[in-house]
């Protein structure tokens, strides 16, 4: 299991570097700039399938086998780990690695859907970075 630091950290900076970077090649028109940052969520969607795939994300001790289940609700959402919170960002970090994967890939061929596919990719990483922001506040 890896640090909380770490799990929380990596992606607010990937988040932050790859949408300047994007902003960046629009604002200037340099299209090899808009091409990295969709790079930089690539590659944060990578780390998040090697985190989902690691177990990483697996809270440990929330659930006791040797506990009887009683009729009420096994936890309270309050009782859920950093670890068990994160879990669906970590799905979301994902999708939009493949988003901008396609973004990546047609822009690479120069495709008028790459703009477009860039757009969404930087959307749904800003509610990300906003999604991640509340979770480690509650």
């Amino acid at each position: 299991m890896i640090s909380n630091y770490t799990i929380i950290t990596v992606p607010q900076w990937a988040i932050f570097a790859g949408i300047t970077v994007m902003i960046y090649g629009w604002a200037e028109k340099k299209r090899i700039f808009g091409m990295i940052g969709a790079g930089i969520l690539v590659m944060l969607g990578f780390y998040a399938g090697v985190i989902l795939i690691s177990g990483s994300l697996v809270p440990e001790g929330v659930l006791d086998i040797s506990d009887p289940m009683g009729d009420g609700p096994l936890f309270s959402p309050d009782e859920l780990p950093l670890e068990g919170r994160l879990l669906p960002h970590y799905w979301g970090l994902l999708l939009c690695g493949i988003t901008a994967l396609a973004a990546l890939t047609a822009d690479f061929f120069r495709k008028k859907a790459a703009l477009t596919l860039r757009i969404i990719a930087g959307a749904l990483a800003i509610l990300l970075f906003f999604m991640m922001m509340t979770v480690t506040k509650a």
